[in-house]
């Protein structure tokens, strides 16, 4: 599970903003909450959402968890000299001259975690991780100023390793990579954990659903069970996965085409696979006499096609206790299907694993306190002045728990809402 998540100096944050899981006092909804081992006795949210106008670095904030997830998972495949994909602030020469930092906290395997990293675009400058066996901080290692490291376990292996690693590589790649058990469970924690989903619409997360149904009975039958929810006219789905030779693919193609796709094939990135969908309607014929019609998933809707790309991303996440992150989950969804999948992470019968769902959205409908404690709630703001996005939790206005958060938020008491000037557009 994440307990918490810092970004500094990247993109739109030029300050250090933090995104904390951890739940306040608060005895509202306890469903909402979950008491995991390891966190001495602490309490996490299972949700976080996150609001501000367009701009205001919500995305940002999603996008800086995407970014260090894929740098622990590829940079142990970086070559000597090969540039890191540095973003800082870039409103004030200050900023693109410093590093940007990352920090996250986690458990994983009933134990604590804490790593941090700070890089520029030649570099990895600082790294370091902790552990909490017992509750009692631990070293496993520490990198300063990129080659200097201090190691209080497994030093020999550790100092080996430490000397193959690359200036532009991170070490927790790298000893993972060389089968050092000391960094494998944080590195799996990137890797089997956290899932971060910023532009849903990409053919492979329709392409993760199309697998679990073609694959997974009990899958394909919850995924049934959450389209018949939604109310979306779908009494049954069938899924196909079929490998296809780069004959079959370029047969009816034009010679030029052919010959491009020839070219540029290649067999080691694994097989050419076709994916089809089927959904099936009930429908009645003039006699009344009930009858079942195909359609082909494009035929959809594009929010049932949505829907449906989601549904196999959450029951993937609850299946197996993960964090997902997602970007505009209101797009294109009906206010009350949204609220079913927040629901779902809050349901501690659906989700027994620790899953833990963090989205951005412009949709204040879902401001609702019977819906979301006050800890859950976040918003993202542009400092008009400097340029640079905030983060803050609406817990720092202290409102009653029986205030309309939404009426507040449209209201404009906690920010966080774009400046509109009344300027006629066209003159």
């Amino acid at each position: 599970m994440l307990v918490e998540f810092s970004a500094e100096n990247y993109r739109s944050f030029r300050d250090k903003a933090t995104l904390s899981m951890l739940a306040t006092a608060d005895d509202s909804l306890p469903e909402n909450v979950t008491s995991p081992a390891g966190l001495d006795g602490q309490r996490l949210i299972r949700s976080a959402v996150i609001y501000g106008a367009n701009a205001s670095g919500k995305s940002n904030l999603l996008m800086a968890m995407e970014f260090l997830r894929n740098l622990v998972l590829v940079s142990h495949t970086h070559q000597k000299g090969q540039k890191l994909n540095f973003t800082p602030f870039k409103m004030d020469q200050g900023s693109i001259s410093r590093p940007s930092r990352f920090e996250i906290v986690f458990i994983k395997e009933k134990i604590r975690y804490s790593y941090g990293v700070s890089l520029n675009a030649d570099r990895i400058v600082d790294e370091y991780l902790y552990f909490y066996p017992k509750g009692r901080r631990s070293l496993i290692f520490l990198r300063k100023d990129t080659e200097h490291y201090t190691f209080n376990r497994d030093k020999v292996k550790q100092k080996f390793i430490s000397e193959s690693t690359l200036g532009n590589v991170l070490y927790l790649s790298r000893a993972t990579q060389l089968k050092y058990q000391g960094t494998a469970a944080a590195f799996d924690w990137f890797k089997d954990i956290l899932r971060t989903v910023l532009r849903i619409d990409d053919s492979p997360f329709e392409h993760f659903s199309i697998r679990l149904v073609h694959k997974n009975q009990r899958m394909k039958s919850a995924i049934l069970k959450a389209l018949a929810e939604a109310d979306v006219g779908i009494d049954d789905i069938t899924a196909v996965v079929r490998e296809m030779s780069v004959e079959d693919v370029t047969r009816r193609m034009p010679p030029e085409m052919r010959r491009l796709v020839l070219d540029t094939y290649r067999p080691d990135l694994g097989p050419i696979e076709e994916f089809r969908v089927t959904t099936i309607h009930k429908a009645h014929t003039k006699g009344g006499k009930e009858t079942k019609v195909p359609f082909q998933l494009s035929e959809e809707s594009e929010g049932t096609r949505r829907l449906f790309m989601l549904m196999g991303l959450w029951l993937d996440a609850l299946e197996h206790g993960r964090v997902l992150i997602i970007d505009e989950l209101d797009v294109k969804l009906h206010i009350l299907l949204n609220e079913l999948l927040v629901r779902l992470f809050h349901d501690a019968t659906q989700n027994r694993r620790g899953a833990q769902l963090i989205f951005a959205t412009h949709n204040t409908n879902l401001l609702n306190q019977d819906l979301f404690r006050r800890d859950q709630i976040w918003f993202a703001e542009r400092n008009p002045n400097t340029g640079s996005s905030d983060l803050f939790s609406v817990v720092e206005f202290s409102p009653r728990k029986d205030k309309d958060l939404q009426k507040g938020y449209l209201a404009g008491r906690y920010g966080a809402l774009p400046f509109i000037k009344e300027h006629k557009v066209l003159s």
